[in-house]
């Protein structure tokens, strides 16, 4: 008689995926039932453990926007089963070789490259797996699923090359960044340049090889769509090609650049709003300033979990009157701040309401929308050295940044209805700008590029963009340029009715899953399964920025490693729990 077996497929194997079935193997571990089960891990693009994002071979001119400092990956324990172990793994800060107790100080934060934490995470990968394979408990299956199918013999997958896989138990697709529907604007583009042959359009900003290795012509001038994080890479990977910064100024890291070519007004990024990515504080002693309390983060926490708040709340006022008291009462601890004319507390509390509603709000305290963006990013470099007074709304993005693991696990999976769901989201993506900031090092060195003259902001604010067959006419009111080189550098939004992937079109065809809002991405429940309308028990579950709505916060490395997969990977073990129950082995 043959002894019935499970299988568990993984789709999409980056940091999200791999930290999921190491929490599976050690849930496995401690309840002893590693048996009969055999796990497929698929990844489209072959790179196990750390995914595109940070890909071993990129450019080092792609940075992380998070410190080493706050990198907290924890160590993984030794993994015992009855006939062989599966050895620790250290913590990143073990790993690099640093103490957090000597790096909380006023040592500069490191930002380093994606390439290194993707190094930490291909090594972290390869020790869990490598005694797996040799047990032949899981299978690394390098190729893109594209269909996921629910049949009477279990879930079925189809690779893109026709392969096919049957008698799947249960699914979990953590397959991250999708490609999506061309914007109008993108679309209009890519045909005016097939019919214009002298001109180059790239769609996407990564990989920069795919432009930066004999792809661009330095001898015109080139666009950026975008001001943001993906900008500052292409901006670093250009320059780097061409010159050599050098840092002139240890405390306000203000940097030079130099380059023998002539390249004045090479590079020319452009916006909607024109305004640049702020900045984190340069150390730990820095940052401290901004760390709510103790006391206030488990107030605010009780009163944005609180399920009859969420239950009646219409907007995200509930979750803003929360956190405005906190951010003031951090502005006015602050040792240098722009306090305007004596004004209370209470006062504060009341601008902080009125900008986190509307970031046009205009006060004194808060730096302007409108000035320009050379000196926005002047100031808030001087901000985050600790040179320059704490605007408010500087304060209140770092508050913002120290609250969110709670925002993110006390509001995800919330009770709120859909529209309010979408409201935070959108407070919260509106915050990334502070929140998610980059290193002040990242700044100084656009502010270099423009002292150098090789990089424009002159177009910076939604200029009027007009097509002809000597390319991107940008202008504005004062200046006017033409662009025959193109780089866009926005990342869209997981947006599910806009993700042009097979996958999930295959899962809304089939109505095997619902959006949580036209504007968000799939519902599932606290464990990460998909609520269907076909079936409310299909094992597929679903984690990371597909979820978005059902879950608030899901970019970051951090909750790549935090409590959802931990959350998934108990209740997939209980699930094979009770097949080895049920089958009486």
């Amino acid at each position: 008689m043959t002894t019935p077996k499970r299988s568990i497929a993984i789709i999409g194997i980056g940091p999200r995926g791999s930290f999921a079935l190491e929490r599976l193997i050690l849930e496995l571990s401690k309840r002893k039932i590693l048996r009969e089960l055999h796990i497929l891990l698929f990844d489209a693009g072959g790179q196990f453990g750390y995914g595109p994002v940070y890909g071993l071979n990129q450019n080092d001119a792609n940075w992380l926007n998070i410190s080493e400092r706050v990198l907290l990956l924890e160590r993984r324990p030794v993994i015992k089963f009855k006939d062989f172990d599966i050895s620790s793994f250290p913590s990143y800060h073990d790993w690099i070789g640093e103490d957090l107790t000597t790096i909380q100080s006023k040592k500069i934060d490191i930002y380093p490259v994606r390439s290194k934490l993707g190094s930490y995470l291909q090594e972290r990968f390869q020790s869990l797996i490598i005694p797996l394979q040799k047990e032949n408990l899981i299978s690394l299956i390098s190729g893109k699923i594209i269909k996921i199918n629910n049949s009477n013999i279990g879930l079925t997958l189809d690779r893109e090359d026709g392969i096919g896989y049957e008698n799947i138990d249960e699914v979990l697709l953590t397959i991250g960044h999708q490609p999506t529907v061309d914007s109008s604007q993108i679309t209009e583009w890519k045909k005016f340049v097939n019919k214009n042959q002298n001109l180059s359009l790239f769609s996407s900003p990564y990989p920069l090889r795919a432009y930066l290795n004999g792809g661009l012509d330095y001898s015109t001038s080139i666009g950026i769509r975008g001001f943001g994080l993906a900008m500052i890479d292409i901006m670093r990977g250009i320059a780097n090609s061409l010159g050599t910064f050098e840092l002139t100024d240890s405390h306000a890291r203000h940097y030079s650049f130099s380059t023998p070519h002539s390249v004045k007004n090479l590079i020319i990024p452009f916006s909607l709003d024109g305004l640049p990515a702020v900045p984190k504080p340069l150390n730990y002693n820095l940052d401290k300033m901004f760390h709510p309390s103790e006391k206030e983060i488990i107030s605010f926490e009780n009163y944005i979990g609180d399920i009859s708040i969420q239950k009646e709340a219409v907007n995200t006022d509930f979750l803003i009157e929360a956190f405005a008291p906190i951010a003031a009462r951090v502005y006015f601890s602050l040792p240098k701040n722009n306090e305007y004319d004596s004004i209370t507390e209470d006062v504060v509390i009341q601008i902080v309401r009125k900008w986190l509603n509307d970031d046009q709000y205009i006060h004194p305290t808060i730096v302007r929308n409108d000035l320009i963006p050379y000196r926005m990013m002047h100031d808030f470099a001087g901000m985050a050295t600790g040179i320059h007074d704490i605007s408010l709304d500087y304060c209140i993005g770092q508050v913002w940044r120290h609250c969110q693991p709670s925002i993110y696990e006390k509001l995800s999976y919330n009770h709120c209805i859909d529209s309010v769901v979408l409201d935070i989201v959108k407070l919260d993506e509106k915050m990334k700008r502070y929140s998610f900031g980059p290193p002040v090092d990242s700044i100084q060195q656009l502010l270099a590029l423009v002292d150098a003259e090789v990089l424009n902001l002159n177009f910076i604010s939604n200029p009027t963009i007009k097509l002809s067959s000597q390319g991107w006419k940008l202008s504005n009111d004062i200046n006017t340029v033409v662009i025959k080189t193109m780089i866009n550098s926005v990342l869209d939004a997981p947006v599910i009715k806009d993700i042009d992937s097979t996958i999930l079109k295959n899962l809304l065809e089939n109505n095997i899953i619902t959006v949580v809002h036209d504007e968000l991405g799939i519902d599932t429940d606290k464990y990460g399964f998909i609520s269907s309308e076909e079936n409310s028990n299909l094992p597929i579950a679903v984690l990371g920025r597909l979820a978005k709505g059902t879950i608030i916060g899901v970019d970051a490395i951090l909750e790549c490693f935090g409590n959802r997969p931990i959350t998934w990977a108990s209740k997939a073990a209980d699930h094979h729990e009770e097949f080895i129950n049920n089958s009486g082995i």
